[in-house]
């Protein structure tokens, strides 16, 4: 089996591994990325835009996170765009995720938030990347509630200069800068879970929390979907 390309966080290393650079997919010309998941794609006006901070609440582990996470890998790879997860908490199996997914992932394995948050901040300078994901669901919640605005504006900043798709997943609402937010409020049951990735993303229930509007710049009300 594939295995994806694990690094252990240092910050010394890590910059190296990125200034090497990953020629294998630089961003394209598309401005959104497509999930995968229709009745998803059609909420968000074609999929996740690209220079835009996008926030994933999933507040259980039941909630479909790691479905949406590999529906994410799968649109990248579908778009030949190079990939990194970082693991806030060091909980990704790649045992878990079909071998054609971690075949060109960058998996930064991290042991805090600030570590995470910091990993990010590195990775979105990489032109070569085309998408770059936090996982932080299973951070400690006293360390995510400690993490200063600041640093979630930061990396809207350096998104908003790049070229890639920023998704940060998040036990609950808290990013301020989020431009586009998601919640997952569904439950998957056992037989849901044990489906192929197609039928289990048909289980999904989510609400649009918030969605950046391009020409108007303005956040829309609460849209439902599911």
């Amino acid at each position: 089996m594939a295995l994806a390309r694990a690094v252990q966080l240092e910050p010394v290393s890590l910059r190296e591994i990125v200034g090497e650079g990953v020629r294998w997919a630089a961003g394209t010309d598309r401005d959104t990325l497509g999930t995968g998941i229709d009745h998803f794609d059609r909420a968000l006006g074609g999929g996740l835009s690209t220079g835009v901070l996008c926030e994933f609440v999933a507040s259980t582990p039941s909630s479909g996170g790691q479905t949406v996470l590999l529906h994410l890998l799968e649109g990248a790879r579908k778009e030949r765009r190079f990939a990194a997860l970082v693991d806030g908490a060091n909980a990704f199996d790649p045992q878990t995720a079909p071998p054609a997914l971690i075949e060109h992932l960058m998996w930064v394995r991290c042991g805090s938030v600030e570590q995470a948050l910091r990993a990010a901040d590195i990775l979105l300078r990489d032109e070569n990347l085309g998408m770059v994901i936090v996982d932080l669901r299973d951070c400690a919640g006293w360390a995510l509630k400690r993490t200063r605005s600041t640093a979630w504006y930061r990396l809207q900043r350096l998104v908003g200069r790049w070229e890639g798709t920023l998704v940060v997943f998040t036990p609950s609402p808290m990013i301020p800068s989020a431009q586009i937010r998601v919640a997952l409020a569904g439950r998957l049951t056992v037989a849901q879970c044990d489906a192929n990735l197609a039928d289990v993303s048909k289980g999904l229930v989510f609400d649009v929390l918030r969605l950046r509007k391009q020409e108007m710049g303005d956040f829309p009300q609460l849209i439902q979907a599911g």
